[in-house]
């Protein structure tokens, strides 16, 4: 039940006006989405020898210290449009309602969560900055990533993963290999790719949110999804012999990570892919890596507090 705000009589929570007096009630639902927030910084590139310089990655997720804060302050703001015409009504009923919003907002996201996407934030900040500064040095009739672009930008992130844990996660390193399949310059490169991460991830807990991320990304339907992450479990169990299993090989596989005709648009698929199913992989590996990973976002928010 619902209380006209002019009348005080109770109305029922589906209807629009004051069954009573006839006034306009002001009703919202708001859903908040867990969105990332896109933390900043400048990336520098792999070293001479061949290490990630961790101070980039560091820098960046230094940026999402107010993610929390800057997540409730959105929720309210949304709320706050979308009432506006029933805050000229009935202000105190609206402020109420923004109360409401802020403390469901603070209520769902607990520590963990926010930890965990201050790193995901960090994670495709990282490739952005990094995806632009190949970019600046290339000439204008160049302007798309190669496969060896992409494969410095999975690099990139191996590199972060390995120096908080000494290891890149097999869901990690599944979503890199799938990601640079997508600029491989021919088939059996694409093939190789999938192989490799089959024999990595394929079984791997986990491994179907970031086939479904990648799916997702590229336009995939479900049934493709589906069948395309149960293929990678049984093909992991069943070895070469499970290549050919629910009528798909290696070469059906490679076909949906086909490049288009345009580069520019083999571009954004491979980045919209790396950075949906890094962040999905985050997801899969958070419950066994979180003291790890939590202790590098608390580290960071600890610097820049002291700056």
């Amino acid at each position: 039940m619902i209380k006209c705000a002019n009348c005080g009589k109770d109305v029922p929570a589906p209807a629009n006006f004051c069954c009573d007096c006839g006034t306009t009630l002001a009703i919202l639902s708001v859903n908040p989405e867990n969105s990332t927030s896109q933390a900043s910084g400048k990336i520098g590139d792999l070293n001479g020898d061949g290490k990630i310089d961790w101070e980039d990655f560091k820098i960046a997720l230094s940026k999402s210290k107010k993610y929390a804060s800057d997540k409730v302050n959105d929720v309210v703001s949304l709320a706050q449009d979308k009432m506006k015409s029933a805050q000229e009504k009935d202000a105190a009923a609206v402020e109420e309602l923004v109360k409401t919003f802020e403390k469901d907002v603070q209520i769902e996201r607990s520590e963990s969560q926010v930890n965990r996407e201050k790193f995901q934030s960090a994670l495709t900040s990282t490739i952005d900055v990094k995806f632009a500064e190949i970019m600046v040095s290339k000439k204008e009739t160049e302007a798309y990533l190669t496969y060896v672009d992409a494969q410095i930008l999975t690099a990139k992130v191996r590199g972060i993963f390995k120096n908080v844990l000494s290891v890149t996660p097999p869901q990690v390193e599944a979503a890199c290999l799938l990601s640079e399949t997508i600029l491989a310059p021919s088939t059996k490169d694409k093939e190789n790719n999938i192989k490799a991460a089959i024999g990595i991830a394929g079984g791997t807990a986990g491994i179907g949110i970031v086939i479904g991320a990648i799916g997702s990304a590229l336009g995939w339907g479900a049934g493709i999804i589906a069948t395309l992450g149960a293929w990678f479990v049984g093909t992991s169990i069943a070895g070469p012999i499970g290549w050919g299993a629910a009528g798909l090989s290696l070469a059906v596989i490679a076909g949906y990570f086909a490049s288009t005709s345009n580069q520019q648009t083999d571009t954004e698929r491979f980045l919209r892919v790396l950075k949906s199913s890094i962040v999905r992989a985050v997801d899969a590996i958070w419950l066994q890596y979180e003291t790890e990973l939590s202790r590098v976002v608390t580290q960071a928010d600890n610097d820049d507090e002291k700056k």
